[in-house]
């Protein structure tokens, strides 16, 4: 199970009125038996237990999707869930005259955690799948960092000092520099001169 294409949606798209990942999903050959997926599932909800909460928020394009490409959505969902209490609708569909690929359609607000929260969702659900271990909470930490990063500029507070030290700098001290004529040059009337007139 791979992801082989993504793009961002701006927001009002064709699936949800927020911006979107658009994700192309591609399953192996050998499908895993609805057994095999079934203990999946029980695995996933013993690490993850808000997954029972998900099933609903998972809407299908078509009933061709298998259940681990709609296994895949809920996780990435929790996974958004845990790590910054990110909870949208969450599609799954099929693409057309492409067996084997199928749409994942996740609207986001932290555009920099969405991709690899489904990346981590895959990668996690591939690895139960055969059996291995996943550092959850290392990911989890991950991610929370990736969403903070939309609220920072990139280097912190510092940067936004920096900038600020910058700017008022540009407004003390001007570009050109002017001369004001000195007031022992300036003639002035004099007061008999003024209060004869």
């Amino acid at each position: 199970m791979k992801i082989i294409d993504q793009r961002y949606l701006a927001s009002d798209n064709r699936y949800s009125s927020q911006p979107c990942l658009l994700s192309i999903l591609e399953l192996d050959r050998d499908a895993p038996t609805p057994a095999a997926i079934s203990a999946l599932e029980r695995r996933l909800q013993a690490i993850l237990p808000g997954l029972r909460r998900q099933r609903n928020l998972v809407g299908k394009r078509c009933a061709d999707v298998p259940p681990l490409v709609q296994l895949v959505q809920q996780v990435a969902m929790e996974l958004r869930r845990l790590a910054f209490n990110e909870v949208t609708l969450g599609f799954v569909g099929v693409v057309p005259h492409m067996r084997g690929r199928y749409r994942l359609v996740l609207p986001y607000s932290a555009k920099a955690a969405v991709a690899p929260a489904l990346a981590m969702a895959t990668q996690l659900v591939d690895r139960q799948l055969a059996g291995r271990a996943f550092n959850l909470q290392a990911g989890l930490t991950r991610l929370r960092a990736l969403a903070d990063r939309r609220v920072l500029p990139r280097n912190g507070k510092r940067a936004y000092l920096m900038q600020t030290a910058r700017t008022i700098l540009m407004s003390v001290m001007p570009n050109k520099t002017f001369s004001m004529p000195s007031i022992f040059k300036v003639s002035m009337p004099s007061s008999n001169a003024a209060a004869s007139s």
